[in-house]
């Protein structure tokens, strides 16, 4: 996206000598972007790798290796040319056509902020549904409330507490796994002896990985491209790929291979990966893994709030007719969150199976494909310069 999202792993990993090489923390900021709600509540990745059963546990590898090599040649672009903001990069790298693109970029920006915060709200009050026996409408009201005390009081609250939020979904999502695959429940070798990889079209499911890696491009690009000081060599910018792809790839291996040993119930489920929770049957397990998601969320849709008001709230025709910078942007957030509940309105399946979909083919043809292209052309073009 044009307008970088300020989120919480581009606001909190510094990448320093003295405490992590630059490439590790680029492929940090990747897998911290990535591991948010949507994929911590488990429905991307029931809908686009475990609904392939066991071809859904190869697509990851490949969905990853893709993005992966996008990220490869922004990032060397990045390093090549020391531009470090995504409008500047974006303008370089696709000029003589970098008009043609913003406009795809804002295109791509503006859909993922409906989109993202949307379904962060719906999975939030979907999980207030099944925990507390709160009603959705309720749940809903009841996050857009927080989300808007938290943006006017407690901004700086949820951005200093996002990595630990981040480092926190993942290590449960890492002790659903352990403890998904080996509860009782869980019927992993069961499911295996009785399945094939002829029961699913491998065109089919590697499609729908090109897809998540389209939609996933929008946003862990230009987060990437904003953390790549410090890269010393081409060497380093390999490394970053590589170690990013593998770190997101056996993520969503992990997921879909806990996923299937509760088929097919889990991934028929809204919130997969609760479900499993359920079945594992640690109280504790579930009352953190809840507090964990919901706060995550409202850090997702508190990050997009402040990216539109810093990419809109100046604008000569917000100046014009809103004279106070608080009122433009007290205006700016809750227009987002009105949408943004419109959208959760369609629910959990809706807008992982249709809007994230089409967000991906649109992605894929004005953000995944012209990275690779352009980055193949310009790497060969210095290559031979060279």
């Amino acid at each position: 996206m044009e307008a970088k999202i300020e989120n919480q792993a581009v606001q909190n990993v510094k990448i320093k000598k003295s405490i992590v090489p630059p490439f590790v923390g680029i492929a940090a900021v990747w897998f911290g972007t990535h591991a948010g709600p949507g994929v911590a509540s488990g429905k991307q990745v029931a809908t686009y790798f475990s609904s392939y059963g066991k071809i859904g546990m190869l697509t990851p590898v490949f969905a990853m290796a893709l993005l992966g090599l996008a990220m490869y040649f922004a990032i060397e672009y990045s390093r090549v040319n020391k531009v470090h903001d995504f409008k500047t990069f974006t303008n370089k790298f696709f000029h003589p056509y970098e008009k043609l693109f913003s406009a795809f970029f804002e295109i791509s920006f503006l859909v993922t902020s409906l989109l993202a915060p949307g379904l962060c709200i719906a999975t939030s009050a979907k999980l207030f549904q099944q925990f507390f026996g709160l009603n959705i409408w309720a749940g809903t009201v009841l996050m857009v409330c927080l989300s808007v005390v938290l943006v006017i009081y407690g901004a700086e609250i949820v951005k200093a507490a996002s990595t630990a939020l981040t480092v926190g979904i993942l290590v449960v999502i890492g002790l659903i796994v352990v403890l998904g695959i080996s509860a009782s429940k869980g019927a992993i070798s069961t499911n295996w002896a009785a399945t094939s990889f002829s029961d699913h079209s491998l065109t089919s499911g590697l499609w729908l990985a090109i897809t998540y890696a389209g939609f996933q491009s929008t946003g862990n690009i230009g987060n990437c491209i904003s953390v790549s000081q410090g890269l010393k060599s081409k060497k380093e910018s390999m490394m970053s790929a590589a170690l990013g792809t593998c770190l997101n790839a056996l993520m969503l291996v992990a997921i879909v291979l806990v996923n299937f040993a509760y088929q097919p119930d889990s991934i028929q489920s809204l919130l997969p990966n609760y479900y499993i929770v359920q079945q594992i049957g640690l109280p504790v397990l579930e009352t953190v893994y809840v507090v964990f998601v919901v706060m995550a969320s409202l850090s997702t849709i508190i990050a997009f709030a402040f990216a539109l008001v810093a990419r809109y709230g100046n604008k000569t025709y917000m100046v014009k007719r809103i004279k106070t910078e608080r009122n433009r942007s007290l205006f700016i957030v809750l227009s987002m969150l009105i949408l943004d509940v419109m959208v959760s309105t369609f629910g959990i399946a809706s807008i992982v199976n249709i809007g994230y979909k089409y967000l991906g083919y649109f992605s894929i043809f004005v953000v995944l494909f012209p990275f690779i292209i352009v980055g193949l052309i310009r790497s060969k073009k210095l290559k031979t310069e060279n």
